[in-house]
């Protein structure tokens, strides 16, 4: 088995070629060669044209005899031939471009010769003679690349399939050095994550958030507590569409009252007197209504409803318990405010902003990650199918096994 690296194969690979093709290498180089003669001969043939002109036509004549000459020497400097490394697509390459020489010659000759041509009758055939000669040379070469070039041709073609190793390596490089920076931001966003969330709970103990969070379940369950037994709007939603529609008279209710109290029972009941005034007619005007059956309410919901307001009236808690909700709202507030005084509600506010926008951050970074880790194990799964493939191609040709060692810069 041969081992090679991927950087030095290309070298290895055509060296091989030239010992294995050695005839058909030898053979289109010969004819490679017979070419730049028959192209030479072209340029001297100009030469000639020159000489023969000088002295024997006159001078705008003359200029474009050197006119022809200069162009058909700048036509011939253009085509390309190979001189090393001779393979199947150069030598096809030179045909095309012999191929449009001669067109270009014909062309140059049909405009320009006209104007000198009897004085260089025997130049002209000279140049015929060489280009019908190289002709037969090019069309020779063209039969020796169908005929006998064909295995060679095939096993330079696999070449090609190298620049995919390469590109495939600096993908898998790529990709790995993008992994790596995601990890190493990964990791620093993680270390923030919980170096935040400690200044957090550091916060969050203090003896003021502590309170502040007690009172506020105090009011939230309070609030609770009263809503149970305010537990009629159903009752009320009734009363309000019966009195929208004059259904109902001599019903002494503030209709805005009614309204803002559907909103939120407790919030209009916070902004009342003391005594409810409000609350209290609007208790025994629903009753009252409710006796009268003046509205359309269901008979197990009508009278539970007339249960919970006796009950209301019974009682007369409803009253200390807006006042209980009034006085913990106060005491929230004081608490927010000696908070905001200590500095440590702009820090409660920046440091859940941080933690919102790293948590954000986090995530982009985690998707990136997640998305390059697909991307750099697809490389290396079709780095390695190509290599397998190459591998076997070029051991095909070469008669014998290969490992192509495909080194990483991480």
């Amino acid at each position: 088995m041969v081992e090679i690296e991927l950087e030095g194969f290309e070298s290895f690979y055509k060296q091989k070629l030239e010992e294995l093709f050695a005839k058909q290498k030898k053979g289109v180089s010969k004819l490679v060669d017979d070419t730049r003669d028959g192209l030479v001969e072209i340029k001297v043939c100009m030469d000639h044209f020159i000489e023969a002109g000088e002295g024997k036509i006159e001078e705008k004549a003359l200029k474009s005899l050197h006119f022809f000459s200069d162009r058909i020497r700048k036509e011939i400097d253009e085509v390309e031939i190979p001189e090393e490394d001779i393979t199947f697509d150069k030598i096809t390459q030179l045909l095309n471009s012999v191929k449009k020489l001669f067109t270009n010659i014909n062309e140059i000759a049909r405009k320009s010769l006209p104007k000198f041509q009897r004085e260089v009758q025997s130049e002209i055939k000279e140049l015929n003679y060489i280009t019908r000669k190289l002709g037969k040379k090019q069309a020779t070469l063209d039969a020796f690349l169908r005929k006998k070039y064909g295995d060679v041709r095939d096993a330079e073609h696999l070449l090609i399939k190298l620049p995919k190793l390469f590109s495939l390596r600096e993908n898998i490089e790529n990709a790995k050095k993008d992994l790596d920076q995601f990890e190493k931001e990964l990791k620093e966003r993680k270390e923030l994550e919980e170096k935040l969330n400690k200044e957090l709970l550091e916060l969050e103990k203090n003896e003021l958030f502590i309170e502040l969070e007690k009172k506020k379940n105090q009011l939230f369950k309070m609030r609770m507590d009263i809503n149970d037994k305010l537990g009629f709007k159903k009752a009320l939603k009734k009363l309000k569409f019966e009195l929208d529609k004059n259904a109902i008279h001599g019903v002494n209710i503030d209709p805005e009252f009614l309204k803002n109290y559907l909103k939120d029972p407790i919030k209009i009941l916070i902004k009342e007197r003391k005594d409810l005034p409000n609350f209290s007619s609007l208790l025994i005007q629903l009753r009252h209504s409710l006796e009268e059956n003046q509205i359309n309410l269901k008979s197990d919901t009508k009278e539970k409803t007339i249960e919970q307001i006796n009950t209301i009236f019974e009682e007369k808690t409803i009253n200390e318990e807006i006042e209980g909700v009034k006085e913990l709202i106060s005491e929230i507030q004081n608490i927010e405010k000696k908070i905001q005084e200590a500095g440590l509600a702009s820090k409660l506010d920046d440091v859940k902003n941080h933690i919102s926008l790293n948590t954000v951050k986090l995530e982009h970074i985690q998707n990136d990650l997640e998305r390059k880790n697909k991307d750099y194990m697809r490389y290396l799964s079709s780095l390695k199918e190509e290599r397998e493939d190459f591998q076997k191609s070029i051991a095909d040709v070469i008669q014998e096994e290969l490992k192509l060692n495909i080194k990483f810069s991480f």
